[in-house]
């Protein structure tokens, strides 16, 4: 159980306890105990217990930072997961969701550099989308149609029509945009 070591490490020193005074208190090896802190090992349910009462806490309460840090592992995990794509024209698309093809709707957040634009796109006549810019400004090209983007715009249309959008700034842009049913 990652974390648990520093945990149980950062409990005693705040006790001002010894790995022998632990070990006295719990009948817990002095090796078995430093082997944990170090992350060796993870011990068994009832020296947790053991190691709960010496500390004068509740057993959840052991595990409280201990899941933290798994949550955290595991939304980094998810973040190396994220998928990126780069275009030559200084766009870059990067999918918001790990598994795409399972889900209902595609969350992807667009990054055009000054000038950028993407290429133009035309999904299944089904297919929505919905795109919110989050700062900058863009062009939004549906169809033969423009429409003017600029902080806090959204724009709901069939993605089945051709579209693409373009910085029509001096400044980075980024465009929230989800699409349903999901699609590559």
């Amino acid at each position: 159980m990652k974390g648990l070591g520093q945990r149980l490490k950062t409990l005693r020193k705040e006790r001002r306890l010894t790995l022998v005074e632990v070990s006295q208190k719990t009948g817990i090896d002095q090796a078995t105990l430093s082997r944990m802190e170090n992350g060796k090992m993870t011990g068994t349910l009832d020296s947790h217990m053991k190691l709960a009462e010496v500390f004068g806490i509740r057993l959840p309460e052991l595990y409280e930072q201990v899941v933290e840090k798994l949550q955290e592992a595991k939304d980094k995990l998810v973040r190396q997961k994220i998928e990126t794509f780069t275009h030559s024209s200084g766009a870059v698309a990067e999918l918001l969701t790990t598994a795409v093809l399972q889900k209902k709707m595609m969350p992807v957040l667009l990054k055009l550099k000054a000038k950028a634009h993407t290429e133009t796109e035309e999904y299944s006549p089904v297919t929505e989308r919905f795109v919110y810019v989050l700062k900058g400004s863009a062009e939004a090209t549906i169809g033969r149609e423009k429409s003017a983007l600029k902080d806090g715009s959204s724009l709901y249309f069939n993605a089945g029509i051709p579209h693409s959008f373009r910085n029509s700034g001096k400044a980075e842009c980024w465009i929230l945009s989800v699409i349903t049913p999901s699609s590559l």
